[in-house]
């Protein structure tokens, strides 16, 4: 092949929900560009996506993979990124990567809520994109089905290029509207095909077709819609140009079709993104920050380096992996770039590119590529790299919120430490989980986007760290609160044979607001109790709000007024007035009809209208609040207020209960009195482990 050139560059990536035949169609893809000489099969292991442990034992993609192959003159950069909600973190990090995105859609089966979820994000991000309806070998294929869901749930944009000329087990044809031919494949999964002429009412649903792309073509520019009207055609090249502009606008979702494992239509597939796809010339313009100037980035291999960090790995032997797609400029190996996320410089070391788990030794990395470097020693997933003399920084990767989460315990005591370093260092690989510390609760969480996502994390911290662990449901942050106000004193008396304790304090607690917090007030006058003890009261009460008084949570949202006391001039000290004023606190709160706060949460459902019935029962039975519905095309949108404690694993059933098509996402609203049942049940364990201890 000549030397690389951007404009022979495509980036791409395949999406789609879990089973929807993304991995076995990068496998034909592969293989039809000469890549493997021998198609793998996601059941024996044996595809080039697919080759970690954990996707193994699964049979399943968990990790975005990197594949490359040439096709014709073009270098194909194609990332299989997985399906399965729980690693949709690879899915934000991989659109940052590529120019172009194709949506894999079972033809058995329709689209689901991850095309849309993937499509919504690709359309913020200005990313056009296709349609690749698979699995068209299949029994029970609804083709016209499938396309029609597809218009209905993304718009009349969605128009196919071809068709299946006999879905279903016998299929071996597609028909063309963009060249008026079939195609008819071999049975043995070589991909070659014969061209024929089309004829009869595959003919008659061409020209249909290929009407109804033509004026869609017209319409991606003002010049090209005056011809179509003064001649009321476009000219083969004029066609071209107007699918060429409509695809990059986003104004064309073209729809192909095949079968990935019977390698049909793979051929054309590439044919398309090499005359359709946008090389990286010419995708939306990327913007970025330089010091507190916006800079457009070009795809120009004279322009500064500048390359962004999508994912990071790391590899025994080989240490981590740094997966970079360059916007400008081209880098080699011994290069100094700067890190502007971490203020640091990095030497480029060896440089890869990848396909699978195999690296190929490369000399530099151009405008618009895809690649690795390896060992850098201060970069992460979502970091700039950029030339030193042009210090630029692209947006941050704006992961979606966990969904899921899990208290941490170590299963050899005094592990602790290691738990949070293994983990902290995951997270540079995978920031779309969280770990969160919480003293008050004695806790470490694990926060990721459902059970596998959870599953897969702590396999790693085991396998690389020798850090065993053991999960259990998190402790809920109950929060312990007062309904009344009351008096009470408090009285530290102690005498001892020498010098003695004492401290005696009035106070008058009282509730604030919810979310004011605590109120300390000074109402001391005449000296009743020295200055310099007051401080003491104060902290004796706070070390009490930490501990609770009724069920061992925080207590929040009082107003204490230390109004009185009494003071011995010899026996009064700062402990004895700390101790008091913890004792007058305690008395005080018991008095005020003490309740116990839970948090709630604001839960946004999106799930078919199918399953709506089932979800809205399941919410009432977790104490749930619905607050509205709407509709969003075949989707429902459930707003609900529901209580953390019935919160746990709920992604997890919502996938159950709507066979996977069902998301969620929740976000911390308020706090709120617990039922007094709830409340008993609290009080009563707290008790009983006093009474343990």
């Amino acid at each position: 092949m000549a030397q690389l050139t951007t404009d022979k560059i495509r980036n791409v990536g395949l999406f789609g929900h879990g089973h929807s035949g993304k991995t076995i169609l990068a496998e034909a893809m592969l293989y039809s560009m000469g890549v493997i000489t021998r198609m793998g099969k996601v059941e024996d292991g044996s595809t080039v996506s697919d080759f970690s442990k954990q996707e193994l034992e699964r049979q399943m993609s968990i990790s975005a993979t990197v594949l490359r192959g040439n096709h014709k003159d073009c270098v194909i950069n194609c990332i299989d990124a997985p399906g399965f909600t729980d690693f949709i973190g690879e899915v934000y990090s991989s659109l940052r990567a590529i120019d172009f995105g194709i949506l894999v859609v079972d033809g058995s089966t329709g689209h689901d809520i991850g095309h849309s979820r993937v499509f919504g994000m690709a359309h913020d991000d200005h990313l056009p994109c296709m349609f690749f309806i698979s699995k068209l070998d299949r029994e029970h294929v609804k083709w016209d089905e499938t396309l029609k869901g597809l218009v209905e749930e993304f718009g009349n944009h969605v128009l196919p290029l071809e068709f299946p000329v006999n879905a279903g087990p016998s299929f071996n044809m597609i028909a063309s509207a963009l060249t008026m031919k079939a195609y008819h494949y071999e049975d043995d999964g070589s991909g070659k095909c014969t061209e024929q002429p089309l004829s009869g009412d595959a003919k008659s649903k061409a020209e249909e077709i290929r009407s109804k792309l033509m004026e869609a073509a017209a319409e991606s520019d003002d010049a090209l819609l005056e011809k179509f009207f003064e001649n009321g055609e476009l000219t083969a090249a004029e066609f071209e140009q107007g699918l060429k502009l409509g695809i990059a606008k986003g104004t064309i979702y073209p729809v192909l079709c095949g079968s990935g494992s019977k390698n049909i239509g793979t051929n054309r597939l590439l044919d398309f993104l090499l005359h359709y796809a946008p090389s990286p010339l010419n995708r939306p313009p990327v913007e970025v920050k330089s010091g507190n100037a916006d800079v457009i980035l070009k795809a120009d291999m004279n322009e500064p380096f500048a390359g962004f960090v999508f994912k990071t790995t790391a590899e025994a032997h080989v240490g981590e992996q740094s997966f970079v797609r360059v916007f400008g400029g081209k880098i080699a190996q011994g290069s100094e770039l700067q890190n502007p996320n971490t203020g640091k410089s990095e030497k480029v070391g060896q440089i890869f590119t990848m396909c699978g788990k195999n690296r190929t030794p490369a000399e530099t990395f151009i405008a618009g590529d895809i690649g690795i470097m390896v060992k850098l020693k201060s970069t992460r997933t979502g970091d700039t790299l950029s030339d030193p003399k042009r210090v630029v920084q692209f947006p941050d990767i704006h992961f979606p919120e966990p969904v899921l989460e899990v208290a941490v315990i170590p299963k050899t005591k005094g592990d602790e430490d290691k738990i949070a370093s293994g983990l902290n260092a995951l997270r540079a690989e995978d920031p779309s989980f969280s770990l969160f510390i919480d003293p008050s609760l004695g806790q470490m969480v694990l926060k990721g986007q459902g059970d596998l996502h959870l599953t897969n994390i702590l396999a790693k911290l085991q396998e690389r760290y020798n850090v065993p662990v053991d999960t259990i449901e998190p402790k809920v942050p109950y929060r312990e609160t007062i309904r009344g106000i009351a008096e009470s004193e408090g009285k530290h008396k102690k005498q001892t044979g020498g010098r003695g304790q004492y401290g005696l304090v009035f106070v008058k607690l009282e509730p604030k607001p919810r979310g004011e917090g605590y109120e300390f007030v000074d109402a001391i006058v005449g000296g009743a109790i020295p200055g310099k003890f007051i401080p003491a009261v104060d902290k004796g009460i706070q070390e009490t709000l930490s501990r609770g008084v009724i069920a061992g949570y925080p207590v929040v949202d009082v107003r204490v007024t230390l109004f009185d006391g009494k003071f011995h001039e010899v026996d009064s000290s700062e402990l004895a007035f700390k101790i008091a004023g913890r004792l007058g606190f305690r008395a005080a709160f018991k008095k005020c009809k003490p309740t116990i706060l839970e948090p709630i949460y604001d839960l946004v459902v999106k799930v078919p209208e199918e399953y709506m019935g089932d979800v809205m029962g399941d919410l009432s039975s977790r104490r749930g609040k619905i607050q509205g519905m709407d509709a969003e095309g075949r989707y429902q949108i459930i707003r609900a207020k529901v209580p953390q404690k019935e919160l746990y694993r709920y992604a997890t059933s919502l996938r159950s209960m709507s066979q996977g098509r069902g998301m969620a996402t929740q976000t911390v609203s308020h706090y709120e009195e617990v039922p007094p049942e709830i409340q008993q049940k609290l009080v009563a364990e707290y008790v009983e482990e006093k009474e343990e201890e």
